[in-house]
């Protein structure tokens, strides 16, 4: 089933109205589709509709011309149709066309007034004509608009930086200079800076965030788009203008009771930002998803949608509402990544060309321009090709640099890139060979991390030795499904920063191996240390990692069509990574294509070195120009060591360049990324709307590839191993709560998730190292010295409505008597801790793991004190909510409560005789009233100030 190719948007009276051209279908339909030309897209409601076939003098004159649609976002009660307005031929694959898309138009469906004004702004952008339509026009005769206007390049470029920066990578022109880079990241804050320091601000903190538990009501003022007049932020005014304003909606104009007030703008700024990066690809009659030997004929006809392959769908989630309606020609399937394009001439092979020869390839030219050399394609004695480069990024584990790294439970990997090589001729005659190469990158696949904070920081590894090999047999096992054999390359250095997770990366191979392997094959990991080996900068040794896997490299071999018949298959895949998987893999990469490029064009009977002459610097420059593509969606800037990639050399200047993307990555790791992150995440359909609330409170959000509910469940059966060690002792429950890092305390920030366990004996308190999955310590309260145990209202911040939302916010306070009855254990083998262990005895013997330290106060009168625990949020962006019984959602209240009896009758179980009254009592442990009590103007600025900075 083919795609609508153009499409018309008008703001009619009751939704926006998507038209397709010509009143037959498509062009390749032939008008043998039964699709609805025409749609309706229903204001609020998002309902889709069906319409007859509109004449295109009933379309009137204020529409907006598309070239397919991004999707319909949707943000709890409002939505936007995300609309491509510019786009620019990047390549041409069998005849068709792909494209970068360039601009996008973001219109509210909302109201008619609203939607109008954004698609006259996004006319403005686009300086779009009146627009007609032509039900015979062929839609290769219409202008692609290929060069965005210069007001929406001033548009953009007023966005605060991001991690995906504008790169004109396309046909193989060179990405713009670092100047014009670091031009291009200008921030200007204009009204919103002075939002957030408003005396309203610093005073009250702001209403709740998107996704919060709060009773719904109709919305009076829906988002409406900036007015012609306010477009311009240098227009007669003379303000800057507002983040809002690159979406069509004006900041004073969203809903002023929920976090979207301040969020909103933001995330509609980035999408906008975002998808008109020349990062995001399309064709109409290729499937860029898949490698060539893999595409389908799709004779069913299937919609494109349908045959794709989902990892490197980026926009499915956004395009669900017209997948669910069956208006499936609306449904353009995007990739992110590259593509990249050369055309080349090349001699023949009599007589057999020396590998210096400048006539032995007369240049490289992009798609589409005149041959460098005069005569090139009419020379009987040269030959013309065409080279393709595609990398498609996955969308599992997508994200950017620190805040996405190693690997998830289901195997997948941080930065997971397929890139494909492609050799043909250039008019892709089916009976001429076309070769295909590929190649993957991907983080390695454990559990680890990197602090955003530091230029060069140190490996964290996470989990258990089980949790580890888990993950790590499911991603080659998923490789080997995918591509055959599988070789790992990696790139790290042996030394103390990077040593460490090297060598865990072999142990786990090693262990892998010994279950089996993939299907009884040992994997095979080579780990060529590229700073060494190219100390000096002479990069070109990595010439020597193709000299070590030259035998394998010549098994797997590449894959060879023709007539589209495959006549030889690639075996296997060269996986690469380094610690980011961009610079040293780019390197890496590059070598690799060129050893296939080489292999290809000898079966083609020509001997070529294509090593660092100067005619085959195109070669070198696609391959830097997909670096810099790759590098700038995972780490915000161009790749390092980009001039040898580009030139075969390296001097002072190319590393003073890259200590400057180096400086411009660590600001955005510890500024942008976090926001960005959260975006990313809730365009692809990992969160809900509840990640923007947990940003505005934590500034980060949780990684929705690592289950949250099976760390925890972990945490509660490695607590009950290590601290309950007396086998008469019975387990009755766990849970994991917050609690405040000093003792005897009920406000002292920051809180630590802790682990509470409760036997029939005793209460215990576990601080847990989650990084490392360790106790750190853990206080064990007996049964018989609890007093009292108060449950109730517990705010300990009252910044966003979440925060004081007394509903939400419940914790329990354990009182007991402090006697020689109740212990503490230390463990000094994972932690210095912070008790000071001066004023106590210690009675465990020095050789153990742990110090068991008893609370003996001799004569002394034995002291009340207290633990406080606070119940972690009901739900966030990632898990759903607790259920109780019947279904219904528990309160957070009856959990807590329901904690407190449990332990009650604990006592009650272990006493010989009754009690006359219950130890339980209902009464707030921190009032809303008390905690405004608390909350100085200084907490106000602070948060107010690390706000505007981080959001």
């Amino acid at each position: 089933m083919p795609l609508w190719r153009k499409l018309v948007i008008v703001a009619a009276v009751d939704g926006l109205v998507l038209h397709a051209q010509g009143a037959n279908g498509p062009r390749s339909n032939g008008g043998s589709n039964n699709e609805a030309s025409s749609i309706r897209i229903d204001y609020k409601t998002n309902k889709i509709t069906a319409l007859p076939a509109l004449a295109s003098e009933n379309i009137g004159k204020d529409a907006l011309e598309a070239y397919g649609l991004v999707g319909l976002l949707s943000v709890a009660s409002h939505s936007f149709l995300v609309s491509i307005t510019q786009r620019k031929e990047v390549a041409n694959i069998q005849g068709g066309p792909v494209y970068a898309i360039t601009n996008v138009a973001i219109i509210p469906v909302s109201s008619q007034e609203d939607a109008g004004r954004a698609i006259t702004q996004a006319r403005k952008d686009t300086s779009q004509e009146d627009v007609s339509i032509d039900p015979s026009s062929d839609e290769d005769d219409v202008p692609d608009n290929e060069n965005i206007t210069a007001e929406a390049e001033a548009e953009i470029a007023s966005v605060p930086a991001s991690p995906t920066r504008d790169t004109t990578h396309a046909r193989g022109i060179s990405v713009g200079s670092i100047a014009e880079d670091v031009i291009g990241k200008r921030v200007r804050f204009g009204r919103f800076a002075a939002n957030w320091l408003s005396r309203k601000n610093l005073g009250l903190p702001q209403p709740g965030a998107l996704g919060q538990d709060v009773p719904e009501s109709p919305v009076e003022e829906p988002p409406s788009p900036l007015d012609d007049s306010a477009t311009d932020s240098k227009g007669d005014t003379g303000t800057e203008e507002s983040p809002a304003n690159d979406a069509g909606i004006q900041s004073e104009d969203l809903p002023k009771s929920a976090q979207a007030a301040d969020l909103l703008p933001k995330l509609l700024r980035y999408t906008k930002l975002l998808f008109a990066s020349h990062n995001f690809f399309f064709a109409y009659d290729y499937d860029l998803t898949r490698s060539l030997y893999t595409q389908e004929a799709r004779k069913d006809q299937l919609p494109l949608h349908k045959v794709v392959d989902p990892s490197y769908f980026w926009n499915r989630h956004l395009m669900h509402t017209f997948i669910d309606n069956g208006v499936h020609g609306f449904v353009l399937p995007l990739i992110q990544g590259f593509v990249g394009q050369r055309e080349f001439t090349i001699a023949g092979t009599e007589p057999k060309p020396s590998a210096n020869s400048s006539e032995e390839l007369s240049g490289g030219r992009i798609l589409g321009e005149k041959s460098e050399v005069e005569g090139a394609s009419t020379d009987p004695s040269k030959r013309d090709y065409l080279l393709t480069l595609i990398s498609r990024r996955s969308v599992n584990r997508p994200g950017l640099r620190y805040l996405r790294r190693g690997v998830d439970d289901e195997g997948n990997t941080a930065n997971t890139v397929e890139t494909e090589q492609i050799l043909s001729v250039p008019d892709w005659s089916p009976s001429h060979p076309a070769y295909s190469y590929l190649q993957v990158r991907g983080s390695i696949p454990l559990y680890f991390s990197q602090s955003p904070y530091a230029l060069k920081p140190i490996p964290v590894l996470h989990g258990s030795a089980d949790s580890n090999l888990l993950a790590f047999s499911r991603h080659f096992r998923e490789m080997s499904r995918r591509y055959g054999k599988v070789q790992a390359v990696s790139l790290i250095d042996k030394l103390a920063g990077e040593l460490k997770l090297g060598e865990q990366y072999e142990r786990y191979t090693e262990s892998f191996n010994n279950a089996g392997g993939i299907d009884g094959r040992p994997l095979q990991l080579e780990w060529f240390e590229f700073h060494r080996e190219c100390r000096g900068m002479k990069f070109e040794n990595v010439s020597r990692l193709v000299d070590r896997l030259k035998d394998t490299l010549n098994e797997f071999c590449y894959t060879i069509v023709a007539d589209s018949d495959v006549l030889q298959t690639q075996k296997g895949i060269i996986r690469t990574n380094c610690m980011d998987c961009l610079d040293r893999t780019g390197v890496a990469q590059c070598a690799f294509g060129q050893w296939a490029l080489e292999h290809q064009l000898e079966n083609e009977g020509i001997d070529i070195d294509l090593g660092g002459d100067s005619p085959t610097q195109w070669f070198n420059t696609l391959w830097a120009d997909n670096g810099d593509a790759i590098s700038k969606q995972y780490s915000s800037t161009a790749a390092l060591k980009g001039d040898y990639t580009r030139t075969r050399k390296r001097d002072y200047r190319g590393a003073l360049n890259d200590l400057g993307l180096t400086l411009s990555r660590y600001y955005n790791n510890i500024v942008n990324d976090f926001f960005s992150q959260a975006c990313i995440d809730y365009l692809l359909g990992n969160v809900s709307t509840q990640v923007f609330d947990e940003f505005a409170i934590q500034l980060q959000t949780t990684d929705p590839g690592i289950s949250v509910q099976k760390l925890r469940q972990n945490a509660i059966d490695t607590s009950c191993k290590i601290v309950i060690s007396s086998p008469s002792e019975e387990f009755l429950g766990g849970w994991t709560m917050l609690t405040p890092r000093q003792p005897n305390t009920l406000r002292t920030l920051p809180f630590e998730e802790s682990v509470l366990l409760l036997t029939d004996a005793a209460v215990y308190s576990c601080r847990f190292d989650w990084e490392t999955a360790k106790v750190l310590s853990f206080e064990r309260i007996d049964l018989r010295s609890v007093s009292r145990i108060h449950y109730g209202t517990y705010i300990t911040s009252i910044l966003t409505d979440s925060q004081a939302n007394e509903a939400s916010n419940v914790g329990l306070v354990l009182v007991y008597r402090d006697g020689d009855i109740n212990t503490l254990r230390v463990n000094t083998r994972s932690l210095q801790s912070d008790v000071d262990l001066s004023t106590l005895e210690t009675t465990a013997s020095a050789n153990s793991e742990w110090d068991l330290v008893s609370w003996l106060r001799g004569s002394k009168p034995a002291t009340t004190r207290f633990m406080a625990f606070k119940g972690l949020p009901l739900s966030n962006s990632t898990a759903s909510p607790r259920l109780g019984p019947t279904g219904g959602t528990v309160r957070e209240m009856d959990r807590v409560r329901s904690i407190c009896l449990d332990i009650e009758r604990a006592m009650l179980a272990g006493q010989s005789r009754g009690v006359d009254a219950s130890v339980v009592e209902q009464s707030d442990i921190i009032s809303l009233a008390d905690a405004k009590k608390r909350t100085g103007w200084l907490e106000y600025l602070v948060y107010d100030i690390k706000k505007m900075v981080w959001a």
